[in-house]
């Protein structure tokens, strides 16, 4: 019988160490790829990229009790994804993570009515939503509303916080966790007495920025800490810069608040409008990071919103913006495959 890596789900060899599962001895519980990010936290990347049918065609064959998690910080790269199309057929649990990432001051109550309504305008059924990060009775809610002496099948995006959840509810870290996409690369079962948990294998979009960010940047770009919104009263045209990744030119004559839910660690430039052609083809690269590799300012696509009212605009994979204005014309320039989607306002 095949031995799993107890982490990721690999199958263990030794064999060859250029390939996913190896290991100096099949005694071992845990893969080199794992132990590295474990106690190194040395991840090779691009050294898997899960096939978004295959998980979906196993995860049809799979029975038990089906849990979506969900990252709040990136809720609407989950409502966009394949998880989206499989849950409108099948029910399915939530849990809404990372809680903690918001400002102190959300009514989280509020925040899981925002995400059962939008749930419900997809027409995906769900049987219990719980929250994580807001209280320590995370687990005790999970084993009361969820955990029903059933199998669990735990499902998401590649790092929404599958393994963490699990470790969470084990009360240990037995899955390897990490800030890189892709960390479980097989369907990964643990046994408990008669039941098990499967951490399943992350799917991934190609339209969230985390998809083209390697290991260093990614530590900028996903928050690690509460997120602390930073605020700014626009009185006429002018454009922010989040580093090299994003810019919004905000026109209007009017007052408009801007207000920025990213991490803390990605640098903000705020300039004239007249000025940002100027700033952006001359600091790109050098003051304006972190950039995505390989991205020439020409593949950079301009998308255009006529704003109205209080929106939150999505960019997926680094956060959103609120802005509240009467009239004004948004752009942002972003690269190409990335998905920037304006919605109601969640905050």
């Amino acid at each position: 019988m095949e031995k799993k890596c107890i982490g990721c789900g690999a199958t263990l060899q030794s064999n060859d160490p250029q390939i996913i599962g190896y290991v100096i001895n099949t005694d071992m519980d845990y893969c080199q790829r794992c132990f590295k990010m474990i106690h190194y936290d040395q991840h090779k990347e691009n050294d898997f990229k899960p096939d978004n049918e295959l998980i979906i065609e196993k995860l049809e064959k799979l029975n038990g009790t089906h849990v979506w998690i969900i990252d709040i910080f990136d809720l609407d790269s989950s409502l966009n994804s394949v998880l989206k199309d499989f849950y409108q057929k099948h029910s399915c649990n939530i849990v809404i993570n990372k809680c903690d990432l918001l400002p102190k001051t959300i009514n989280y109550e509020k925040i899981a009515k925002y995400v059962l309504k939008r749930l419900h305008d997809l027409n995906i059924q769900t049987e219990m939503i719980i929250t994580r990060g807001v209280n320590n009775d995370f687990r005790d809610n999970f084993n009361q509303y969820i955990f029903k002496n059933e199998n669990l099948i735990i499902t998401g995006l590649a790092n929404v916080g599958k393994s963490t959840v699990i470790n969470e509810l084990f009360g240990k870290n037995i899955l390897t966790t990490n800030r890189y996409p892709a960390t479980t690369v097989e369907m990964n079962e643990i046994k408990i007495n008669d039941n098990s948990i499967t951490d399943t294998v992350g799917i991934i979009c190609a339209y969230s920025i985390q998809f083209y960010l390697d290991s260093k940047q990614l530590k900028t770009v996903i928050p690690q800490n509460r997120i602390k919104p930073t605020v700014y009263q626009i009185n006429s045209n002018q454009s922010l810069f989040i580093g090299g990744l994003l810019r919004l030119d905000i026109l209007t004559q009017r007052k408009c608040t801007i207000v920025l839910y990213f991490s803390d660690l990605l640098a903000v430039h705020r300039t004239k409008q007249q000025n940002a052609h100027n700033l952006w083809s001359k600091h790109y690269g050098k003051d304006l990071l972190p950039i995505i590799k390989k991205c020439s300012l020409s593949e950079m696509k301009k998308i255009h919103f006529v704003h109205n009212g209080k929106k939150d605009y999505f960019i997926s994979g680094l956060g959103f913006i609120t802005v509240v204005a009467d009239k004004a014309a948004l752009d942002f320039y972003i690269y190409e495959p990335i998905m920037i989607k304006e919605r109601e306002a969640m905050i």
